[in-house]
C-alpha cells in the first residue's frame, strides 16, 4: 500500500527471530482522533464547569435561604422585644402619671383608660434597621422613665408616710365642747391655756387613732385620767385623755382608725368626753387644722 505523507507507522517486534509487525495509521485518522479527543476534553471541561457553576448557584441559594431565615428570625426577635419594651414603656408612663397625681405633682385627675387600638401594628412595616432604631429609642425612653419613676416613687413614699403619720380624722363621734387655746377654766374660773380640744360623747363611745403610730403611753396620768399617747413620725404625737378604759399597750403599733379606747370621765373632767391633743416636737397645735378625712 502506498504510504502517504503524515501517516503514522507503528512497528511492533516481540523478538529478533520473529518478523516485526507494522501498523499504519493514516493522517486523516489521526486528525479525526485528535478532533474526537478535543471534543471529548472540551465536553468534559464544559460539563465540569457547568456542574461547578450549578453547584455554586445552589450553594449560594442555600446560603441566601439560611441568611433570609436568620434575618427573619432576627426581625421577629426585634419585633417581639420592641413590643415587650413598648408595653413596658406604656406601663411605666401610666404608673408615672398615677404617681404624679397621687403625689400631688399633677393637678389633673386620672380619667378613664382605653383598650387596644384597631390600627395595624406599625412594627410590621419596619425593616431591620428601622427595628433597631425603634428598639434603641424605646430603650432610651425606658431608662428615662425608670429614673423618673424612682424619683416619683420616693416622693410618693415620703408623701404616703407623711399622710399616714398626719392625724387627719376625728377621733370620736360627738360634738365640740371645749376649744383649743386660752379659755376660762371650768373648775376654778381662772384664765387658762387649753392644749387640745374637748369632744363631748356618751360614755363608752369608741375612740380611734387619728394616724399610724406607736403607743407611747397607756396609763392613768394625773388630770388626764386614763391617757393614751401615740407617737407618729416627723415629731408628731397625739394624746387621748379622760378615757373610761384603753385597749392598747405601750409599744404596740396602731393604724389610723384602730380603736385605742373608750370615752369616759376619768381625771379632771366634769362629764364624759374626750380630751384630744396634737403636738409637734412637744408643742401643742390646734387639732382642728388637721381634720381632713372623714370616718
Amino acid at each position: 500500500m502506498r504510504r502517504r505523507r503524515g501517516d503514522l507507522t507503528i512497528i511492533i517486534s516481540r523478538s529478533a527471530e520473529l518478523p516485526a509487525r507494522r501498523y499504519r495509521i493514516s493522517h486523516k485518522f489521526l486528525i479525526r482522533l485528535g478532533m474526537a479527543l478535543g471534543v471529548l476534553v472540551a465536553s468534559f471541561s464544559l460539563s465540569t464547569l457547568h456542574y461547578y457553576h450549578m453547584w455554586k448557584k445552589t450553594a449560594d441559594h442555600d446560603l441566601l435561604k439560611v441568611s433570609a431565615y436568620e434575618l427573619s428570625k432576627e426581625n421577629d426577635t426585634f419585633r417581639l422585644a420592641a413590643r415587650q419594651l413598648g408595653e413596658k414603656v406604656a406601663s411605666l408612663e401610666v404608673t408615672s402619671t398615677k404617681l404624679q397625681i397621687l403625689s400631688g405633682l399633677d393637678e389633673a385627675g386620672l380619667g378613664g383608660v382605653g383598650g387596644p387600638s384597631a390600627y395595624d401594628n406599625p412594627l410590621l412595616s419596619l425593616d431591620t434597621q428601622g427595628l433597631r432604631n425603634h428598639f434603641r429609642s424605646l430603650e432610651r425612653k425606658s431608662i428615662s422613665l425608670d429614673k423618673q419613676l424612682r424619683q416619683l416613687q420616693d416622693v410618693y413614699n415620703t408623701r404616703s408616710i407623711l399622710l399616714a403619720a398626719t392625724p387627719a380624722i376625728v377621733p370620736v363621734h360627738g360634738y365640740p365642747s371645749g376649744r383649743f387655746g386660752y379659755r376660762i377654766d371650768p373648775f376654778d374660773g381662772e384664765r387658762d391655756f387649753h392644749p387640745g380640744i374637748d369632744i363631748s360623747a356618751p360614755r363608752g363611745n369608741k375612740v380611734k387613732a387619728t394616724a399610724d403610730g406607736v403607743v407611747l403611753t397607756a396609763a392613768r396620768k394625773y388630770s388626764y385620767g386614763n391617757l393614751v399617747t401615740l407617737e407618729h413620725k416627723f415629731g408628731i404625737s397625739t394624746r387621748y385623755g379622760h378615757l373610761d378604759r384603753f385597749t392598747v399597750e405601750v409599744g404596740q403599733k396602731v393604724k389610723k382608725g384602730d380603736i385605742i379606747g373608750y370615752v369616759g370621765s376619768t381625771g379632771r373632767a366634769t362629764g364624759p368626753h374626750l380630751h384630744y391633743e396634737v403636738r409637734l416636737n412637744g408643742q401643742p397645735l390646734n387639732p382642728l387644722r388637721f381634720f381632713r378625712d372623714s370616718d
